[in-house]
């Protein structure tokens, strides 16, 4: 088991826990290694292309060393964590590069994933995997907001049973009143940790002062009611107002 209970305690009360070690020396070379060509490459092999390239992704990257680690690590840490959780075929993987710096606005410094449409785009878990050291807040880290998913998740549970609600304009009305004032926390992760997040959790990218790239994949997990079309819709709005529905909290 990699996700113990206090993995469970941290991610519960902070909205995020760091798995350190996940990734083994093997997959992770596989992984450090890919990432190294795809920089090396830029913009060749799928990136996408941003007025500000200091901040890079492929949005949908299939490399195979990269999937070995979703197959081989990610699946079955998902499945510790949720009831169910049907595999994704593609990671994300961001570059933050020297230099890069936001205004401290929302957007990539601050928000919440989900998108801003009526009824918001919904998973559970959001995964980061570190390739690179974060060892400084200003190292172009992954930040987040603690505590934040329970003051959306509040927001969202006292909104009443009409079909009017317009849950991606709570959320953006949400990502305004937590900015000012906000004290993101820049987890310290070695290459081969995981970042786990609840998926309600305010977060975005610190500035990178240092002379090294921050290299990172990210997949986001739902429990297969979320991606059923089928159930999809019910089961969205069901998990808006139970934001710990499909987990397995510490079975």
């Amino acid at each position: 088991m990699l996700f113990t209970a206090r993995h469970w305690e941290d991610l519960i009360g902070q909205g995020y826990t760091v798995v350190s070690g996940a990734i083994d020396d093997r997959r992770l070379r596989a992984a450090q290694e890919a990432s190294d060509h795809l920089n090396a490459v830029h913009p060749a092999e799928g990136w996408e292309r941003s007025k500000n390239e200091s901040w890079r992704e492929i949005r949908h990257c299939r490399h195979p060393a990269f999937m070995a680690v979703a197959t081989d690590v990610l699946d079955p840490l998902a499945l510790e964590i949720l009831e169910s959780a049907p595999p994704v075929d593609y990671v994300q993987f961001a570059v933050t590069m020297p230099g890069f710096a936001t205004k401290g606005g929302v957007g990539r410094n601050f928000h919440v994933d989900g998108g801003k449409d009526r009824l918001i785009d919904v998973f559970n878990v959001l995964f980061g995997v570190a390739l690179t050291p974060v060892a400084s807040d200003t190292a172009g880290g992954f930040h987040v907001l603690p505590g934040s998913h329970e003051r959306l998740a509040a927001t969202f549970r006292r909104q009443p049973d009409d079909p009017s609600v317009h849950w991606g304009q709570l959320k953006l009305d949400h990502q305004r009143d937590a900015l000012p004032g906000a004290h993101m926390v820049v987890p310290r992760l070695a290459p081969g940790d995981v970042v786990v997040a609840h998926s309600l959790i305010s977060h975005g990218t610190a500035a990178n002062t240092t002379a090294a790239r921050r290299d990172m994949l990210f997949q986001r997990r739902a429990a297969a009611p979320l991606w059923d079309p089928a159930t999809q819709a019910q089961m969205r709005l069901a998990f808006m107002r139970d934001s710990w529905k499909f987990f397995r909290r510490g079975e």
